[in-house]
């Protein structure tokens, strides 16, 4: 009798097996159909996901939940190294499990990172956090909103703001690396467009394929990234790529496998942001901000689309702020300041927002404070013509934030009402504003109005300086040297200026 019911449950079990095999295709089909799953079970997996995935099938939930509750224990005690290793098991047994990707991410750029206290070292652990999501996240979850959203906030947070002591090293390490991709200041999108497909189109080009066979010739990879970085070159490697007309397809075509193999950037969508929204920095985080917020749009619904509209903004309004960038290597020389040229495309997309999102109060009052923004910014450097303009914007959309105020009135109210509480890059914006307009009057031949200004602008940066102190305070938000602001304002006036005679009594202000 026990025989006979051990058979017959396992005939049951067998035919149970059976008929989820032969469901499991059909519900798979029906999901993908629903777009309840990015990417099938496996697909996308290396071969140790693969496994995991399916050898412990339903299981692996419940040991990823055990881990799970001991990574909340370690983050709790603070040991957050510990955290990485549990973290990476948990995302072999559910790489789909979109919230540890995220989680791990964080840990890495935001917990680990201010550890230390090399700046080096942490900016290794920000860029590690950045690859993970990038990487590895996206790669199992390609339609993950919510992750995109997370790679764009690590470039406009932890990068482009200045919550972190070593934010500058972030910044300037990264625009070091993207001049290097893009072998210069900015990616020349015409000849990226004009780069072959693959290696064959490229070799058919018989410049191109002398530059291949030379480099093979010296035992090397001919389609190395290192070979980007002219201080990476050997010099027999350099007296190739210096001296051959191919080289420049050749670095051309490395430098577009490498923008979508290592940093998964399309140049396509790379120019389509720039067109919609620019023109951009590349160099700086928050164009990288809008890039992968703007991909990860495409996958949002609800909530998360508001999510990723609040990120393209905000990244958009800081660009306005500081996404003008002076980078002197000689010199020592990393000054950001504002981007004025950017206010249309940024109020346009508020714009856009607000129809998408009509019930989002949130955006409406982020767009009423950009605008109060970008006015004491044009007042300040001058452009009272377009203040005046987007100051009767601000009236007739947000009245009750123009208030009954003239425009030199507005300005002059906001700009002593929250000094004490400026960012840096607002203070730079404000301070390289106000020595720009001495420099206005300087050419228009008022050298008393022109020395009030450049006045106010040297108490203003020795005030906010003032406040800072603490040493550690004073090194995350402190200011370039005045002279250094003062020079770049300057600079700006001298290229604007139309007489010969205005521009010589810049040239004979500017510090020698």
């Amino acid at each position: 009798m026990r025989r006979l019911t051990s058979i017959l449950m396992l005939v049951v079990a067998l035919a149970a097996l059976g008929g989820a095999a032969w469901l499991n295709p059909r519900l798979t089909a029906r999901r993908a159909e629903q777009h309840l799953v990015q990417a099938a079970p496996t697909e996308t997996m290396p071969p140790l996901l693969a496994f995991t995935t399916i050898t412990f099938g339903g299981f692996r939930g419940i040991v990823a939940d055990m881990l799970w509750l001991r990574a909340s224990e370690l983050q709790d005690c603070g040991q957050y190294f510990e955290l990485v290793q549990l973290a990476d098991w948990i995302t072999k047994l559910e790489p789909r499990f979109t919230t540890v990707w995220a989680f791990q991410a964080w840990n890495m750029a935001y917990n680990i990172s201010v550890l230390l206290n090399d700046y080096q070292e942490r900016w290794r652990w920000v860029r590690q956090g950045i690859s993970l999501l990038r990487d590895s996240g996206l790669k199992y979850n390609p339609g993950s909103a919510g992750l995109y959203n997370e790679l764009a906030w690590l470039f406009f947070h932890k990068m482009g703001q200045d919550s972190d002591q070593a934010h500058f090293v972030y910044k300037r390490e990264w625009a070091l690396e993207m001049m290097t991709l893009f072998g210069g200041p900015q990616p020349d999108f015409a000849r990226l467009r004009a780069v072959p497909t693959g290696e064959r189109e490229l070799l058919q080009r018989a410049a191109a394929s002398n530059v291949v066979a030379a480099l093979r010739q010296l035992d090397v990879d001919p389609f190395s990234g290192a070979w980007l970085a002219a201080s990476n070159r050997p010099p027999a490697v350099a007296k190739i790529l210096d001296d051959s007309p191919g080289a420049r397809a050749v670095l051309d075509f490395i430098r577009v496998q490498q923008m979508r193999a290592l940093y998964k950037l399309d140049p396509a969508a790379m120019e389509q942001a720039d067109r919609e929204h620019g023109p951009l920095d590349w160099r700086l985080p928050d164009a990288h901000a809008v890039y992968w917020a703007a991909q990860g749009k495409r996958f949002a619904k609800d909530f998360d689309a508001v999510k990723a509209d609040r990120q393209i903004f905000q990244a958009l309004a800081d660009a306005f702020r500081q996404g003008r960038l002076l980078l002197n290597t000689e010199e020592n020389l990393f000054i950001l300041s504002p981007n004025l040229d950017l206010l249309p495309r940024v109020h346009g997309y508020y714009l856009q927002a607000r129809r998408e999102h009509p019930g989002e109060d949130t955006v409406k009052i982020a767009h009423a404070n950009f605008l109060k923004e970008a006015i004491n910014n044009l007042y300040l450097f001058h452009r009272n013509q377009e203040a005046a303009t987007w100051f009767d914007e601000l009236k007739q959309r947000y009245p009750d934030a123009a208030g009954t105020n003239t425009l030199d009135n507005f300005v002059a109210a906001n700009l002593t009402e929250n000094l004490d509480a400026l960012s840096s890059d607002e203070a730079i914006a404000q301070i390289e504003g106000t020595a720009y307009q001495s420099a206005f009057w300087l050419v228009a031949g008022d050298p008393d109005r022109a020395a009030g200004l450049d006045q106010l602008a040297r108490r203003i940066w020795q005030r906010y300086m003032d406040k800072r102190d603490d040493p550690l305070f004073r090194e995350r938000t402190g200011l370039p040297p005045y002279e250094e602001l003062r020079r770049q304002a300057f600079t700006r006036a001298r290229d604007a200026a139309r007489s010969e005679a205005g521009r010589a009594r810049l040239d004979a202000a500017l510090p020698r």
